[in-house]
């Protein structure tokens, strides 16, 4: 499958779900891992289950350094304040038309966040979309595992991560059941 980030937030075209599909089952595959399923709709739970594990799976066009949502501006759950998961799995460029997937466990995320007190950006209310909060995020402020990397270009049309490249990390070989159980 072929990714395009600037559809994966047009949730009619089902290109979000397609994507969480696929990046589950390459991870299933590449660890022997057992896919359990994808939630439907925006669910701010997590986007999938492999083994006993829920994933929340963040895609973007940033590098390493982006902005992680941490609430809703009204007070209400969002993003990392919401999410019922286990360990977040970012995909992100990472230079030379190569795309990185690594995970994070939440409960680092939430700890970080919890003593982050500068640097929020708030985001307008629109209709009825609730603007976000959201904080400064930088992979490498975290104990990753690197898991898989893939061919990613940027086009006219945005950004494409190509999923049938995923290769594996040899260390995340030996790694993947501290994270994944």
């Amino acid at each position: 499958m072929i990714i395009n980030v600037n559809k994966l937030t047009d949730l009619k075209s089902g290109h979000s779900i397609k994507a969480e599909i696929a990046i589950m089952n390459t991870i299933c595959y590449w660890y022997d891992l057992e896919p359990k399923g994808v939630t439907t709709g925006n669910s701010p739970g997590y986007d999938f289950r492999i083994n006993n594990t829920t994933i929340e799976l963040k895609i973007s066009s940033k590098g390493e350094k982006g902005l992680i949502e941490i609430a809703k501006v009204d007070g209400s759950p969002g993003g990392l304040s919401a999410t019922k998961s286990d360990l977040y799995a970012f995909l992100n460029p990472a230079g030379n038309n190569v795309g990185k997937l690594r995970l994070i466990r939440t409960l680092e995320l939430k700890q970080h966040y919890s003593k982050v007190t500068d640097g929020f950006i708030e985001t307008e209310t629109v209709d009825d979309k609730i603007g976000s909060i959201l904080a400064p995020f930088n992979i490498r402020n975290f104990d990753d595992l690197f898991i898989a990397e893939c061919y990613c270009e940027f086009t006219d049309d945005g950004l494409h991560y190509d999923t049938h490249t995923f290769q594996p990390n040899n260390y995340a070989r030996s790694m993947i059941h501290q994270y994944i159980r």
